[in-house]
């Protein structure tokens, strides 16, 4: 194959490099994909109404090092100068393939380059965990919001826990964003 055409391909296949070693990514099922452009629509929304130099970008390297890039589902990108590429949130969608890395490798890779909020979500559960950088440049655990789909969901709940269902939260870097919990996972209404 001539050079070009592996560099082309090479390119355009979906891939990380954490600590030197290449993982080749596969392509992520309808549901992983539904979740992941509802939330970058939601924040690009909120961005362009109003007028923030930010926008919320889907599938995009996030370079650390030569050893380290990473491809997380959204990434939200403030630019007050041209030069600022590190994002405020990260967000990750959760595959079975990539389950560990996203939870573990990538989590400490994020919080090294000092990214502030870095989210989890499990579309399987409908469910969305935030975690925010601490002093010490590590993740620590903020919250953790479920949409309850079904009425069976909810008939299995007590009193108290109904009382204790969030159905929107603010991130804590853009406060005056809503992000309900059934436009993020409308598929399975």
């Amino acid at each position: 194959m001539n050079e070009q055409i592996e560099n082309y391909i090479y390119r355009k296949i979906k891939k990380e490099k954490i600590n030197g070693q290449l993982y080749l990514m596969a392509t992520p099922n309808i549901e992983h994909r539904d979740v992941q452009y509802n939330i970058a629509n939601m924040f690009n929304e909120y961005f362009k109404q109003n007028n923030k130099r930010c926008r919320a970008i889907i599938d995009h390297e996030v370079y650390i090092d030569e050893d380290n890039f990473l491809e997380p589902a959204v990434k939200i990108l403030c630019r007050e100068k041209r030069t600022d590429d590190i994002p405020v949130i990260v967000i990750e969608v959760l595959s079975k393939s990539t389950r560990q890395r996203d939870i573990n490798d990538k989590m400490e890779k994020y919080a090294q380059i000092g990214i502030k909020e870095y989210w989890i979500v499990t579309w399987e559960t409908c469910s969305i965990d935030v975690y925010l950088l601490s002093e010490n440049q590590q993740y620590k655990f903020h919250k953790s919001y479920v949409h309850y789909v079904s009425k069976e969901e909810l008939r299995r709940l007590d009193e108290e826990d109904l009382k204790k269902i969030v159905k929107e939260f603010s991130p804590t870097s853009f406060p005056e964003l809503i992000i309900k919990l059934e436009d993020v996972f409308d598929i399975f209404i």
